[in-house]
């Protein structure tokens, strides 16, 4: 008794298909993602001196990361430079004490802070550059301190302190200080901080100049980066830790408080 012969499996020669497959395949091998609480746990350790740096177009997670990142390090001041800032309403509801200037309080009292001068005015920018360069001064004096800036490109080029933070991202890991930055785009990004940061963290970003830009990253192959941060999902981050050279995917968890 015969039985019919099953046709012989289609074989193409798509070689796009082909490189996206080994491309996913790469990705899934050198940044295996992991949950939050896992990266947390088990990968996450930013050591007080450690330096931070978060990158990726608005409305990605920035802050979102940024705000489950603050509870790690016992003293923490946010720079706050927006008018308004519902993120920064949130931190003061949950506890950090918000100032104008920075003040010598007591860290055991207050060890969790907003710096947050005026901004209602147009001119309010030398206002907003004194306050803030005044508080880096007294804060590197101080040492210990965790400082969080979530718009680093306009405190670099608007306030004009871009000399306060290399000489952060230079110095003062060896006073105990930690920086904790956040911008938008790699192009916008000083070398200082790709090659001063230990912990640094990617959004999906396709722009061809911000993808160059991360050339200029002197540790593991920039072509992979390159690849990953371009195919991210939305709200998923890649983390690089640039002194191990681990990868990995993961996504912060909402914020609701």
């Amino acid at each position: 008794m015969s039985f019919p012969i099953p046709p012989l499996p289609r074989i193409t020669n798509n070689s796009a298909d082909l490189a996206d497959n080994l491309r996913m395949a790469r990705m899934s091998r050198e940044a295996p993602r992991v949950p939050w609480d896992e990266f947390i746990r088990d990968h996450f350790r930013w050591n007080q001196g450690e330096h931070v740096a978060l990158i990726g177009p608005t409305g990605q997670g920035k802050t979102t990361l940024l705000t489950n990142l603050l509870p790690l390090h016992p003293y923490v001041v946010v720079f706050a430079t927006k008018p308004k800032d519902e993120s920064m309403e949130r931190l003061i509801r949950t506890g950090y004490y918000p100032i104008k200037r920075w003040q010598s309080l007591d860290p055991i009292k207050f060890p969790k802070r907003v710096l947050w001068p005026d901004a209602f005015e147009l001119d309010s920018v030398r206002t907003q550059a004194a306050v803030f360069h005044d508080a880096f001064a007294r804060i590197y004096r101080e040492g210990g301190w965790t400082v969080a800036i979530d718009e680093l490109w306009y405190v670099n080029n608007i306030l004009k302190l871009e000399m306060d933070v290399k000489t952060y991202l230079l110095q003062a890991r060896a006073l105990g200080i930690s920086l904790l930055v956040a911008t938008q785009r790699p192009a916008w990004v000083p070398l200082e901080v790709y090659d001063q940061s230990t912990h640094l963290f990617f959004w999906r970003d396709n722009d061809e100049t911000n993808l160059r830009r991360l050339s200029g990253i002197s540790f593991r192959s920039a072509d992979l980066i390159r690849s990953v941060v371009a195919d991210l999902e939305r709200f998923q981050v890649l983390y690089i830790n640039t002194r191990t050279g681990e990868m990995l995917r993961t996504r912060a968890p909402k914020i609701t408080a």
